[in-house]
């Protein structure tokens, strides 16, 4: 009973011990994904762990982009994090698997076994701590004795089977300690007692060779080469190997350096220590959908990407150029501005490693430097941001405090691939990027009732809003009708980006089927009533869904010395049509009759309980 329990025990102690991933789980949050395992195994251990991904399961690449818990010098424990970015995944698809994996060093248990050499010699072989021993001398052919083959050093050190070696005197100093020898004493030169019967019990040949050397009067020994070469620089010692000579009858044994042409034995070694792997694989639903999505610049026409981070939303992109701070006014779209501090450091949050590390700045670079669904394609730059200061010369002014007039002050920057924050002047120039004026728009948006439709005629997808009683579209009208529409300019991509202009003759037959041209008082309704002389409602991410495009002739202000961008919008009352001229200054002036020969931007609209 007592040795079932001794034996139940030592089994326990080996699975508890033995080296194993368990609890592979991921979970991700924005662009990061995080994968936490156990790493089980005994605290001498010392792991190195690696990474691997695919999307098919079958074809895997090594993830060099991964933090935490991974690389060199991993030792065993629970909850192990790494981390990754998942615009970093090649062929990232809604389904990913992972495979962690540890390497580490261990023995071989095994403690005897055998081998052949090139010659179709056979030999047994012994394990003497972390190190295999062939147990006889290496031979030369089959009809050698014992004794086997001479070797001068040169030779010996090419002799042994392929994947064995001659032994270092380190290796021969391990073997000594096993049997007998002071470990105190087996680093000195000459004679150490040593237990030759154990040593020959235990498998290893001690049978007596004659030399054509002299190894000490009246010798009966064994004497063995070493690869160590001598690295004393005095005299009389070049050119000279360490060696081990065993006296056979006396019990010793010793260390001595030997002239590298003399011809001694070989026993041939091989490390038990070998590289082991152990691995876990996971597989990981992605996230491939970001709060965002693509808008029309109000006034250019302009595709812009934008995307929900850090509770605010910005564009994917920077504005094109660099600026000085007072270049800044209105550089932004409409609806749009500079960002504040805090929605800096919020971003910067966001794509923070959730785990520490000595060099997040780069990884934080690393990310928002990118260009996948999740990273913000920022600049290798300094970017402005909104001071709540105004600007003398290139000084800081501080309304309360004059005294703080001249200091610099700290923006966001991910200049020279590190991501954070930098001292600056307003004289300098720097890159903007903008978030969103209506901070709120996240929030309201699912009260938006919105949706859209295709127009039969030629297939194209119109968007559609519900602003109070009636439903209308969120893009302008782009059905061509020949001699009666025209793209601005005539320039086609301009049709694309806001749409064709029409005459008066889209009164009759311009919109699709159940829509119509608006009238006077749903115009007024939606650009007096409803904006209020506040046209960026009506602008994209103004909170109506309306998305008003200004694609009409554009107009240089010398006041301001900027472009002015404007749109003349058709209305209808039965005889009577006319149009209303909004600009981007943001007036709104009425014309009552609209001319025949003239061209107009068209929205159109449907009652409410009209289906579709």
């Amino acid at each position: 009973m007592k040795l079932l329990i001794t034996l139940l025990l030592c089994i326990s102690m080996l699975y508890v011990n033995a080296q194993k991933i368990q609890n592979l789980k991921t979970e991700q949050k924005a662009g990061e994904l995080s994968i936490q395992y156990d790493l089980n195994g005994s605290t001498k251990d010392i792991f190195t762990v690696s990474v691997f991904y695919s999307n098919n399961n079958s074809d895997w690449k090594k993830l060099d982009k991964v933090y935490g818990d991974v690389g060199d010098s991993i030792i065993a424990g629970k909850a192990k994090k790494l981390v990754l970015w998942v615009d970093h995944l090649d062929g990232l698809q809604e389904k990913m698997q992972f495979k962690v994996q540890a390497e580490y060093y261990t023995i071989d248990q095994k403690e005897s076994g055998n081998l052949k050499d090139n010659n179709d010699n056979r030999y047994d072989w012994l394990r003497v701590g972390k190190t295999k021993w062939m147990t006889t001398n290496l031979k030369a052919n089959k009809e050698d004795d014992n004794c086997g083959e001479y070797y001068s050093n040169s030779n010996a050190k090419n002799a042994c089977p392929d994947g064995w070696h001659l032994p270092t005197d380190d290796e021969w100093m391990e073997l000594e300690v096993n049997f007998g020898v002071n470990p105190d004493k087996v680093i000195e030169h000459g004679l150490r007692e040593i237990d030759l019967n154990r040593l020959s019990s235990s498998g290893f040949d001690i049978t007596e060779c004659n030399y054509n050397v002299s190894l000490y009067p009246n010798q009966k020994a064994l004497a063995f080469w070493t690869s160590t070469e001598n690295k004393m620089l005095y005299t009389g010692y070049s050119q000279k190997y360490f060696a081990r000579i065993i006296r056979l009858g006396e019990n010793k044994i010793s260390k001595e350096l030997r002239d590298k042409k003399e011809e001694l034995n070989v026993r041939c070694v091989q490390s038990s220590i070998y590289l082991a792997k152990i691995e876990a694989s996971v597989e990981a639903t992605i996230n491939l959908k970001p709060v965002g999505g693509v808008t029309n610049h109000p006034f250019t026409g302009e595709v812009m990407d934008w995307q929900y981070i850090g509770e605010a939303i910005w564009l994917r992109k920077d504005l094109k150029g660099s600026y000085m701070y007072k270049e800044l006014e209105d550089r932004c779209p409409a609806g749009w501005r500079i960002p504040e501090k805090e929605e800096w450091e919020k971003l910067f949050d966001e794509f923070k490693p959730s785990v520490k590390l000595e060099n997040h700045k780069a990884v934080l670079s690393e990310r928002l430097s990118g260009s996948g669904i999740w990273s913000f394609n920022l600049n290798s730059s300094d970017y402005w941001l909104n001071t709540h200061h105004y600007t003398y010369n290139t000084y800081w002014i501080n309304e309360k405090d004059k005294e703080d007039s001249k200091k610099t002050m700290d923006f966001p920057t991910n200049d020279k691939g590190e991501a954070g924050w930098v001292k600056k002047q307003t004289n300098e120039k720097a890159k903007v990027r903008c978030v969103l004026d209506n901070k709120d728009f996240i929030k309201k948006k699912d009260d938006i009732k919105s949706g859209t439709f295709v127009d039969k005629r030629d297939n194209k997808e119109y968007g559609f809003v519900e602003i109070d009683s009636k439903i209308w579209m969120t893009n302008n009208l782009s059905f061509d009708m020949g001699d009666n529409s025209m793209c601005r300019n005539n320039i086609k991509t301009d049709c694309k980006l806001f749409g064709h202009m029409y005459n008066l003759e889209v009164i009759n037959s311009g919109c699709p089927y159940g829509w119509r041209v608006p009238t006077f008082e749903e115009w007024k309704y939606l650009l007096i009533n409803k904006a209020a002389n506040n046209l960026k409602i009506l602008y994209p991410f103004g909170g109506t869904g309306f998305d008003l495009l200004l694609g009409g002739e554009m107009i240089f202000d010398e006041e301001s010395e900027r472009d002015v961008y404007t749109a003349k919008y058709l209305f209808t009352n039965g005889e009577k049509s006319g149009y209303y001229k909004i600009d981007s200054k943001g007036n709104v002036e009425l014309s009552e009759k609209a001319k025949k020969k003239d061209f107009y931007y068209v929205r159109c609209i449907k009652e409410i309980n009209d289906r579709f």
